[in-house]
């Protein structure tokens, strides 16, 4: 962990020039210096900075630092706590107490050899032994134990005096330390030892009669009742007789007070306990302690050493980044050192460390130094290592494509395989593998939840035949009927009886587990379950000591407790609330060892919470704790909150006017009641009894059933949940389609302190034998004549309703579908099966136009079944509305819907399934793949990439340009895709460790070439030289490497162009920056406890689908999607032609931990959103912390003034207000300088946009004109120069261009640009690109939807909060079309805005001649 294990292979040269040089100047070099630049990687590691007369070669180490000075050189509350690691600490500190030359004066005049070992004999981890063993043996070995109690180190060491043993007591916050002695030590140790789980806590609770029994000795018995009371007692509470004792120091050790040096340091902010506590192991270890004087006195030895020790401990602080002395320079253990470097002013410590060595006499480093160094190394290097070390990683997840259940030996696309449309066909490789936390954490919804269930038992169903085959006849109607009417059951499952059996089951699981007074007999029939089950699990031993080991089945059983539970509320949310199966993504089923690393185990979630940030010395815990590191969060969320049946809900019928419904000819006795009337009727056909919707076709296909034959209505009203709590966010909508609320318990009972359930009543649910005694009157009173319409939508949907019912084999005769007469056995579901399937797949094979799938119908059919179709809040960017609207687009899809719910139904009924396919485009039609392994990832990404490149088939082999991708001439063709690793070359490398790219495309005729689909970008890798790769975005060379930009995005890794210094920022889920997430970027640290990107909220204006715009609030990790955006040397601003790649950006920014760049990017953000929403903290549970706190809060402007920030950021941002005075010509060539900054910077040494003359005074006569529309010649560089040149000069305060916008009117603080509709896109990117870094500070707005003036949080003539009264009215920016601002004027919200503000107005029409005949 420390700095000799670094590498230090590569040189740096650096100039010792301790010289004062103010920020500015320096600030001001750096673009001279930016001119010449050179690449780590290329040369070594060696650069060379011709300044001064002296040159100093420097290693560069690249060692992953666990700590750093920035984490201690900071205010008491920029971090949340400290590093709760003592081993940690003591490897960062190790290279300072080992004997290297050292220019130390001390050291030059006496002993120099300042090794201390402060790991040995210290007690700093769990050891695998009895507390009366590890009390014997910290005693014995005279120890220092450090001690982490709630987050708080104290520390104490043995020490000799005499035969009496005897520790002393240190606490960080206290000046003194403590003796204690005789029973009160043995009381203290076995407290401390107990308290932070030293020894074996299990044992104790087991062996009560070894510890209290009449084997006992007062050791045992001092330990059991300590242990007893654990939880209840603190220090303070003991009954112990403290002895206070100084120390015989007579001047200052750092160690010890300064004022009074016979007292000990105390910690100097709020979350360095860890770093006193290291300090004081200085001190036992140096100076090895002993008591005089009536044992009220430390007698300390070594005192020269100690000296030399602490001024080593300061200097190497103050000397990390660039340790001249012992030539070593780390410039890249953190890219946030620009950004928070200087917080070392208002830091404590910093000031304790230079007064320790002003106060010995030695040298101190000029601090500032380190960061003139660093910014002197990252301007003159600017590319500062390459990843151009490629490996491949493998092929991305599949199974194979056969017709029988695949095994789920992977958590990848689990989800989808065991808990949504596709659980039929899929089957966990064991039951604990099923309960992986990689694959329950993506369970977002009960639906979801409960298809889990049911795949998990019918593993078991022939075992469990006896115990739940018919359970549902023992459910009777009073059973909590509120609660089981969400326990519906959807149309395609109900044909098979094994689906029916578990789903009743599940619900009894439910109740027993919620319900006090569930029927005992139900409760058996659970219990005997589980023990069936039982054998099938697999328990940790839940002891801190050893709990990587597995618990035997017959020792659980005597575990009363936990046995109980597990028996009563296995598969239910109470126990996976309490348990969480944790074991690696991938599972071998034929491994024969079982054990914690080849299965998944069951632990308990709580004793997971406290293990997971702990460091382990013992692989297979540090592996479990990294499981629960990277799952437990996001598991726990899904099944966290009280399940209550008292929970109560409103309920009312469909909220007419609020567009819950979109027809109400949607039902399914409807369509009965017309078939049976019209039976003989050869003319009826769908579109009269459906319409041309798909939704109403989908509603009736996918009805929702439950059981229960002596119900008196034989059916009930429901519909979406729709709910908020007091401390959320946003309102969820249960039971919606497209819509998760994001945890597994059932809506109707889970508990919402402060919050509501309101049940809209939208559909019906149907009791089975109801429904079925309707649909076989109806079918017995055709009195065996068939069906007279030869409409093969009505035919199909009576078919499906047959075979769900039980009725087909009775009454196929009656169905006029030509495709049955040549079945050769017409009541042979198998037989029907295939020839379904076959017209699924020839439908498929002609339709070429789109890329709907029946694997695609089948998702949408599972929504629907298990949820209510509604058109209230319908996100139309999701899934299911894409696919309804492709369906909508050709009234064929009508008969291809219902054959693939008959598919469904089939494949329940008959417990198989048919091979899958992929659907891609070439040559642009779609064309049928059947593969040899098939993954619904695989397949979705392959879709959307043909769609979007051009792809081409020649003789059987599909192609990208010229590089051949799959051969298509087998039945069923090897069709993968891979992940890459891109790795540094050297051992120069930074905090983002490797690059991982997954979906990758390989070529079939060379092993070195793959193709990468990102953003509309192609990238061809080339990787013939595994240590040199090639790579060339567009047939352009470029390279991917760690670029230095500037002080506000400091250091990223990006793609940088061979043959210039412009660079390539991609965003995409595709690919994975691996940054370390322990250490300094641990959640105490830069990390953050919750992923920050699904802590803030934006709200989106979306148009639903009853028409109407709408605001939705979206975690901004809902909204990311792929962008690219190319930053321009030498200027590097950062510009962006929309919000979406701002998103992006902000969640790149966090997911490299960059700080700085978050902020420059929220900066951005702001300026173009309608509101923005951070979750500093939910249910209790603080969720923004730290850094990431500190930098909403400046982004906001509530914090103190940070003049250093404020010194990076201000560079990024034009500042326009400067010019109030100058005239209007002068300030528009002021304008036109700053335009070509934004522009790339070409080979000629120009900038590759310029204004010219023409297009200033066309500027000019719009700013100055009293007419507000304006023609302009094709090719003006109206959009592109003119546009957000005038844009920027009404964001300015310029003088005689704001009289000017007034027209003979008032002040304008309202811009509405007008452009022709196919203009809007290109109109509102140039806006975006050049008005959002203007004028740091000022707050305006810039939005691309005129409809967000129907928010209540978008005002005009708004002051700005964060601005003074006296001051004109926050600026805004709206760019639209003439069509969409006359619908917007005609809301009467918009317009009770716009007509008292009218005159604040300036509107500016673009190229108006194509509708200027529609203005009166």
């Amino acid at each position: 962990m420390g700095g000799n294990n670094g590498c230090r292979n590569n040189k740096a040269i650096n100039n010792n020039n301790n010289s004062e040089e103010s920020e500015e100047n320096w600030s001001d070099a750096m673009e001279e210096e930016s001119k010449s630049t050179t690449t780590a990687d290329d040369n070594n590691g060696t650069v060379v900075m011709e300044e001064g007369s002296s040159d100093v070669k420097l290693d560069l180490d690249c060692y992953p630092y666990t700590f750093s000075p920035l984490l201690l050189f900071s205010e008491s509350s920029y971090f949340d706590k400290g590093y709760s690691n003592y081993n940690a600490v003591a490897q960062f500190f190790s290279p300072a107490l080992t004997s290297l030359s050292s220019s130390s004066k001390n050291e030059e005049d006496g002993d120099n050899d300042v090794h201390v070992d402060m790991l040995q004999n210290v007690l700093y981890e769990r050891k695998n032994m009895l507390y009366e063993q590890l009390l014997e043996y910290v005693t014995t070995n005279k120890m220092l134990v450090t001690c982490c109690i709630d987050a708080h180190f104290t520390a104490f060491q043995i020490i000799s005096n005499g035969r009496t043993p005897t520790l002393l007591y240190y606490d960080p916050l206290k000046p003194y330390l403590y003796r204690v002695t005789g029973d009160g030590f043995r009381v203290l140790v076995i407290f401390l030892l107990l308290k932070c789980n030293y020894g074996d806590s299990q044992h104790v609770q087991e062996n009560k009669d070894y510890y209290v029994g009449s084997g006992g000795n007062n050791v045992r018995r001092t330990i059991y009742q300590l242990w007893k009371k654990i939880n209840t007692l603190d220090v303070s509470s003991l009954q112990i007789r403290w002895q206070q004792v100084t120390l015989d120091l007579d001047r200052y050790y750092l160690i010890n007070g300064k004022t009074n040096p016979r007292c000990v340091s105390t910690q100097l902010t709020g979350n360095t306990c860890y770093f006193q506590t290291y300090l004081f192991a200085i001190l036992c270890k140096v100076c090895d302690p002993i008591l005089l004087n009536n044992n009220t006195v430390v007698r300390l030895h070594n005192l020269p050493k100690l000296t030399r020790v602490t001024t080593r401990l300061c200097r190497f602080l103050l000397e990390f980044f660039v340790d001249e002395p012992n030539e070593t320079m780390r410039p890249f253990t953190n890219s946030n050192v620009i950004l928070d470097f200087h917080r070392y002013e208002s830091a404590p410590y910093y000031k304790t460390m230079t007064q320790y060595l002003h106060f010995v006499r030695e040298n101190i480093p000029n601090y500032e130094d380190q960061y003139r160094n660093l910014m002197r190394y990252f301007v003159n290097t600017k590319t500062l290592h390459s990843y151009s070390r490629f490996t491949f990683d493998g092929d991305m997840s599949s199974t194979a494509n056969t017709k029988v259940l695949h095994p789920v030996k992977s958590t990848e696309d689990a989800v989808r395989k065991l808990a949504q449309s596709d659980y039929y066909r899929y089957r966990p490789a064991n039951l604990m593998f099923g309960c992986n936390a990689g694959i329950m954490h993506g369970i977002k919804c009960f639906s979801e939840f409960n298809s889990w269930r049911k795949n998990q038992l019918l593993r078991f169903y022939k075992d469990l035949k006896p115990l739940i085959g018919g359970c549902g006849k023992s459910l009777t109607l009073d059973m909590a009927s509120k609660y089981r009417d969400y326990y519906f059951m959807p149309q395609f499952e109900i044909g098979q009886k094994e689906l029916v059996d578990v789903h009743h089951y599940s619900y009894i699981m439910d109740i027993c587990s919620v319900w006090e007074q569930a029927d005992q007999s139900l409760m058996s029939r659970v219990r005997a379950v589980n023990q069936i089950l039982l054998q099938h699990i697999l328990f940790s031993t839940q002891k801190r000591s050893n709990y990587d080991k597995l618990l035997p089945t017959d020792q659980f059983a005597k575990k009363k407790k936990d046995y109980n539970f597990f028996m009563e509320t296995f598969l239910t949310v109470d126990f996976l609330s309490e348990y969480v199966g944790l074991g690696f993504a991938e599972i071998n089923p034929k491994e024969k060892d079982i054990n914690s690393l080849t299965q998944t185990v069951f632990y308990c979630t709580e004793l997971m919470r406290t293990q997971a940030n702990r460091l382990e010395y013992e692989f297979e815990k540090e592996c479990i704790n990294q499981m629960a590191r990277s799952s437990l969060r996001k598991y726990c969320n899904r099944f966290e909150g009280a399940l209550d049946m008292k929970q109560e809900y409103n309920v009312s019928i469909v909220k007419i006017g609020h567009g819950f419904t979109y027809s109400k000819y949607n039902t399914l006795m409807h369509f009965l009641n017309v078939t049976e009337c019209y039976w003989q009727n050869p003319d009826l056909n769908n579109v009269q009894v459906f319409g041309k919707d798909i939704r109403a076709l989908l509603a009736i296909s996918s009805q929702k059933i439950f059981f229960h034959k002596d119900h008196p209505s034989g059916y009930y009203h429901y519909g979406p949940f729709e709910s908020s709590m007091a401390t959320s966010y946003r309102r969820e909508m249960d039971l919606a389609v497209s819509s998760a609320v994001g945890y597994a318990a059932p809506s109707v009972c889970r508990q919402k302190r402060g919050g509501w359930n309101h049940l809209v009543l939208t559909d019906r649910v149907y009791e089975y034998n109801y429904l079925r005694g309707i649909l076989k009157g109806m079918l017995e009173r055709a009195n065996g004549i068939r069906f007279k319409s030869d409409n093969v939508v009505l035919n199909l949907s009576l078919l499906s309703l047959m075979l769900d019912f039980g009725l087909y084999e009775k009454h196929a005769g009656l169905l006029n579908l030509p495709f049955m007469e040549e079945l050769q056995h017409v009541s042979n579901t198998r037989e029907l099966q295939v020839e379904v399937a076959n017209l699924i797949y020839e439908f498929d094979r002609k339709n070429n136009a789109d890329s709907i799938t029946r694997s695609k119908v089948e998702e949408l059919i599972f929504e629907t079944s298990y949820k209510f179709l509604i058109n209230k809040d319908f996100p139309v960017s999701s899934r299911q509305f894409q696919i309804i609207r492709m369906l909508n687009a050709d009234p064929d899809y009508q008969e291809y819907i219902l054959l693939v719910k008959i598919y469904m139904s089939l494949c329940q009924i008959n417990k198989s399934i048919e091979v899958d396919y992929y659907k891609v485009q070439c040559d642009g039609e779609f064309h049928i793949i059947i593969p040899h392994n098939f993954s619904k990832r695989t397949g979705e990404y392959l879709e959307s990439i043909t769609k979007r490149y051009t792809f081409s088939e020649k003789d059987g082999i599909m192609m990208y340009d010229d590089v051949p991708v799959f051969d298509l001439r087998p039945s069923q063709p090897e069709i993968n895709l891979h992940k890459v690793r891109l790795d540094s070359a050297t051992s120069v490398q930074s905090m983002v460790k490797y690059i991982e790219i997954s979906n990758v495309l390989g070529a079939l005729e060379s092993e070195h070439q793959y193709l990468i689909f990102i953003a509309g970008n192609t990238l061809l890798l080339d990787s013939s030289d595994p240590n040199d790769m090639k790579i060339r975005i567009n047939k352009i060379a470029v390279e991917v490497a760690t670029i230095f930009f500037n002080e506000a995005i400091s250091f990223v890794p990006c793609f940088k162009y061979a043959d210039s210094e412009d660079v390539i920022l991609f965003a995409s889920r595709n690919i994975h920056y691996l940054v370390d997430q322990g250490g300094q970027f641990c959640t105490d640290y830069y990390g953050m406890k919750h992923e920050l990107i699904e802590c803030i909220y934006s709200e989106e204006v979306l148009v639903d689908l009853n028409d109407e715009h709408i605001f939705k609030k979206y975690k901004l990790s809902e909204l990311l999607t792929e962008s690219k955006t190319v930053i321009h040397y030498p200027d590097y601003l950062l510009q962006v032609p929309s919000r979406q790649q701002l998103i992006n950006l902000l969640d790149f920014a966090i997911y490299v931990r960059n700080v700085s760049f978050f902020i420059l990017v929220l900066f951005y953000l702001r300026r173009g959103s309608v509101a923005l929403e951070y979750v500093n903290s939910e249910h209790g549970v603080t969720k923004i912390t730290g850094p990431w706190k500190e930098a909403i809060l400046y982004v906001l402007d509530r914090t103190q003034p940070n003049a250093h920030y404020d010194a990076i950021f201000e560079k990024q941002f034009f500042n326009l207000n400067q010019h109030k005075d100058l005239p209007l010509g002068v300030f528009i060539e002021v304008l036109c300088k700053n335009f070509t900054k934004y522009q790339r910077f070409t080979e000629d040494g120009q900038y590759q946009i310029v204004p010219t003359a023409k297009q200033k005074a066309f500027l000019q006569r719009i700013i100055g004109a009293e007419e507000c529309f304006h023609f302009s010649e094709v090719g003006s560089g109206k959009t592109k120069v003119i546009l957000p040149l005038l844009c920027q000069t009404f964001l300015s305060n310029n003088t005689e261009a704001h009289n000017l916008f007034r027209r003979g009117g008032k002040l304008k603080d309202v811009l509405v640009i007008l452009v022709p509709e196919h203009l809007v896109a290109d109109a509102r990117e140039q806006v975006f690109r050049y008005c959002l870094n203007l004028n740091f500070r000022e707050e305006y707005r810039v939005y691309d939807d005129i409809f967000v003036l129907l928010h209540d949080n978008v005002k005009l003539g708004e002051y700005s909060r964060f601005s003074k009264s006296t001051r004109p009215p926050m600026k805004q920016i709206f760019v639209t079309s003439f069509n969409q601002f006359k619908k917007a004027l005609t809301y009467d919200k918009i317009c009770d805005k716009v007509r008292p503000h009218r005159e604040h107005i300036l509107v500016i029409v673009d190229e108006v001649d194509d509708f200027l005949g529609k203005i009166p």
